[in-house]
C-alpha cells in the first residue's frame, strides 16, 4: 500500500538526483515508468527521450528542489515542488513551480509519471 513516507522516500531520492547531477540515479528511480509525460498534454515521452532530458541536469547550477506531498490516494501521490537554477555560460536564475502526479506500482516503483510546471 502507498504511503506518505514511501512517497517522501521515493521524492527524496529524486531531490538528491537534482541537486547532485546524478543522472543515472534519477533515470534509475524511472526504471519502471511505462508513460512518462515532460508535459501533462502532450504524448507521452519515450525512455530514450527523457534520459535525454535528464542528461541536460548536468550543465545546471546551483540547484535546490523541494517538495510537499499534498495527496496520496491508492496508489497515486500528488506532490507540489520548486525547483531553482542557474543556467550554464549567462547564470540565469530560473525558478520553476509544479505539480507531479506519480502513480506507483505494488512494489513502489514509478509506473507513470505527469508534470505540470510554470517558469518564473
Amino acid at each position: 500500500m502507498l504511503t506518505k513516507d514511501a512517497v517522501v522516500a521515493w521524492l527524496e531520492q529524486l531531490k538528491a538526483a537534482w541537486t547532485t547531477k546524478d543522472v543515472e540515479g534519477a533515470l534509475r528511480l524511472f526504471e519502471a515508468t511505462e508513460r512518462y509525460y515532460e508535459r501533462p498534454f502532450h504524448a507521452g515521452t519515450t525512455q530514450s527521450e527523457y534520459r535525454s532530458y535528464w542528461q541536460d541536469i548536468v550543465n545546471l547550477e546551483d540547484i535546490t528542489f523541494d517538495f510537499e506531498v499534498v495527496a496520496v490516494d491508492g496508489n497515486t501521490a500528488c506532490v507540489h515542488w520548486r525547483n531553482d537554477f542557474r543556467t550554464p555560460g549567462d547564470g540565469k536564475s530560473c525558478h520553476l513551480d509544479g505539480v507531479f502526479v506519480i502513480k506507483f506500482d505494488s512494489s513502489l516503483r514509478c509506473i507513470e509519471f505527469r508534470q505540470w510546471w510554470f517558469m518564473a
